[in-house]
């Protein structure tokens, strides 16, 4: 014979089960749904900061133009991501910045400085919690 004691044991084990089960599928897929939707936004935030509408005309914006853009861009991301994981300081990163632009000589005096310009001042900001004035931008395409 079965004891309501009993059943409310028994229910209350099941309910910490399956809300142990929901919370492990929720904390390992969720987390990877959130990033890929994170993801999402900080692609639109970059090309919106990189990309105004009105500099420049759509017609010089073809592959071969923006294939080296982008590489840009995702050098500087991942740069300045890995810079805020290390904690790097204001002048190492304005010199790793400045060495990565050295690559790119055909961004300098572009229709794309601008917007990468801002695109630094944005993601270091963000990741890094480091100001760059105007001044320090415009310093780091200086040769």
């Amino acid at each position: 014979m079965i004891t309501w004691t009993t059943y409310l044991l028994w229910l209350c084990l099941l309910l910490v089960i399956y809300y142990a089960i929901v919370l492990f599928f929720f904390r390992v897929k969720g987390a990877s749904i959130l990033k890929k939707k994170r993801k999402v936004e900080e692609k639109k935030a970059v090309d919106s900061v990189l990309f105004k509408e009105g500099e420049g005309d759509g017609e010089n914006q073809d592959a071969a133009t923006m294939a080296p853009v982008h590489s840009l861009v995702d050098e500087l991301q991942a740069l300045v991501s890995q810079a805020g994981k290390e904690g790097m300081n204001k002048w190492d990163l304005s010199s790793s910045i400045k060495m990565l632009l050295r690559k790119y000589p055909r961004t300098k005096g572009s229709i794309y400085q601008n917007g990468i310009t801002n695109l630094i001042e944005v993601i270091a900001e963000s990741q890094c919690g480091i100001h760059f004035s105007a001044d320090e931008l415009s310093a780091m395409w200086d040769e």
